[in-house]
């Protein structure tokens, strides 16, 4: 239940402080006195979108701050909102708004975002005005009204998720089954690739390995004739370096018996005859190791063409492909067997449209009884709305489909929301037919027919919030079923707290609160003010809206 509404700086109201009561409370004044801003400040405090144009003119920023009882409100929304509430059971929130942008929400003093605000706001109020007239005028809604009169909510939410499984996975099975050729064709081709390069079992540095011994596979005769040369020349039977060198050694060693610096010039000469034998003998192990092998450099040329083909193939180098490799197993652990991934598919097709049946056709029973429910009480509405002898129900309509889901005698589209579609049919007179109502109904029908769906929720409590705002809901109607209006009005805030804006006086006498909206002028600008009547001040206004001269 609202307590309070605070509202600074928004459109003309300067500085506006309300208190409010359980009951019926109306709000009326001239056209154009500002009874709208009350509104929209209210929906501003339940989470509506703000607009930095609501803020008074020369004002940097405007507030609005509201009070709650939720004293009023079910145990279990009071526990799972326990940390929002004072110790007195009041919810307070408070709106500021801010010409630079910085706007802020406080829920018990504690900064909150819109979407925690419209959580937290929307079990407590309802603001039903020309919009929802708007929304019952848009046959598509029609079935959404059905659901949340006979709490169906969660079971449509329910099979909605379920079908976008369903749908999910039946478009993959379609693609797949028809990309199948293409898809086999895919992964026996990375297949034969992982095969091939696996086959070849590349590693890194082969390549120059290879190369290097075919060079001297390639010059083997030549290596092996060098090194021959070589060995003649150092070690030959004939004029042999080795041997003129050790001749040579001799020679200086005994000059260095007779002259002792000769000494030095001995020795070097000696390492130099070794380092020469090292060498003979290195070059003789050399060539002896060097093999004409014409099998082996065949072996090469043709590894080193298939080391060439793979590299072309996959990537330029060893490296690359390995890591083409590495890729190729990767690529197959996304790319299962076809026929195994189609068998899968379909066996969670199958199961996803046998539980969205289940779930749909349970959906579907509960709307059919539901829909007769909500229409004996609409129509028992209508008639204490003076709309005597109406007619009223819900028309079911149902899309064909051969490939669908099999509904009593036919096979039916499936959707998100269900099997079935929908709208209000509706008649005002007795003795005609029951028409579509968004195409039949005159707007003050419209009006008495959204009021007999809120009249028919308090049969449902559950469904009832704590507090209902009507705005000027009571359009295009006068008289007595004006009368009949304010009397269901007034029944409904036997369980609800009501804040009518209305310009019916039938209304506003039997309001248990009345305010009034009064646009003054004050140093040369437009103020709109709000106040609580008293019992004189009450019958002005009424006879104001009566339009009769006020008595001096």
């Amino acid at each position: 239940m609202l307590k309070k509404l605070m509202i600074k700086n928004i459109a003309l109201v300067e500085d506006v402080e309300l208190d409010f009561n359980p009951g019926l409370t109306v709000l009326t004044g001239e056209t154009g006195a500002g009874k709208s801003v009350i509104v929209n400040a209210l929906a501003l405090i339940l989470g509506e979108r703000a607009d930095r144009e609501y803020i008074r003119h020369g004002a940097d920023s405007a507030e609005i701050e509201a009070v709650f009882d939720i004293d009023y409100l079910p145990p279990r929304y009071k526990k799972e909102f326990a940390e929002h509430f004072t110790n007195d059971k009041l919810l307070i929130v408070k709106r500021e708004l801010s010409k630079d942008g910085n706007s802020k929400i406080r829920i018990k003093d504690t900064l909150s975002t819109l979407t925690q605000l419209k959580e937290l706001t929307s079990p407590i109020a309802e603001i039903i005005g020309q919009h929802a007239n708007q929304m019952l005028m848009n046959e598509d809604n029609h079935l959404f009204f059905l659901d949340y009169f006979g709490s169906l909510d969660s079971q449509r939410e329910t099979l909605g998720e379920i079908f976008k499984e369903w749908d999910t996975v039946a478009s993959k099975l379609k693609r797949t089954v028809k990309r199948r050729e293409q898809l086999t064709n895919e992964r026996e081709l990375l297949l034969f690739q992982k095969e091939e390069i696996e086959k070849a079992q590349i590693k890194v540095g082969e390549e120059e390995e290879l190369i290097s011994e075919k060079k001297k596979l390639d010059s083997a005769l030549e290596l092996m004739t060098a090194a021959d040369t070589i060995r003649e020349i150092l070690d030959g039977e004939e004029n042999s370096v080795i041997n003129n060198l050790r001749l040579a050694r001799k020679q200086l060693e005994d000059m260095a018996e007779i002259d002792k610096t000769l000494e030095k010039l001995s020795t070097e000469l000696t390492e130099i005859d070794f380092q020469i034998e090292d060498i003979r003998s290195a070059v003789e192990r050399y060539g002896a190791t060097v093999q004409n092998d014409p099998e082996r450099l065949e072996e090469i040329n043709l590894r080193l063409d298939e080391i060439y083909k793979l590299k072309k193939k996959y990537g330029g180098s060893e490296e690359a492909v390995l890591k083409t490799l590495k890729d190729i197993v990767g690529q197959l652990g996304d790319r299962p067997n076809v026929d195994a991934l189609i068998e899968k598919l379909e066996k969670e097709n199958k199961r996803l449209k046998e539980e969205y049946t289940k779930q749909a056709l349970a959906l579907t029973d509960a709307r059919h009884k539901t829909a007769d429910y909500l229409a004996k009480l609409v129509v028992k509405e209508l008639a204490e709305l003076a709309i005597d002898n109406g007619g009223f129900k819900f028309t079911f309509i149902y899309q064909k489909d051969p490939d669908g889901i099999g509904y009593k005698d036919q096979t039916v589209k499936p959707a998100a929301h269900g099997l079935e579609s929908g709208r209000f049919m509706f008649s005002a007179n007795p003795g005609e037919p029951l028409k579509s109502l968004v195409k039949t109904a005159s707007g003050g029908e419209i009006s008495r027919v959204l009021l007999a769906l809120k009249a028919a929720e308090k049969k449902n409590k559950k469904l009832l919030h704590p507090l209902l705002v009507f705005d000027e809901v009571d359009a295009g109607i006068g008289g007595q079923t004006a009368h009949e209006v304010a009397k269901k009005l007034k029944k409904i805030s036997e369980d609800s707290q009501l804040v009518v804006i209305t310009h019916l006086h039938q209304i506003a006498r039997l309001a248990d609160h009345h305010l009034v909206a009064e646009k003054k002028t004050r140093k040369s600008r437009a103020v709109i003010t709000v106040r609580a009547l008293d019992e004189v001040g009450i019958e002005e206004e009424l006879t104001r809206m009566l339009a009769l001269p006020v008595e001096n």
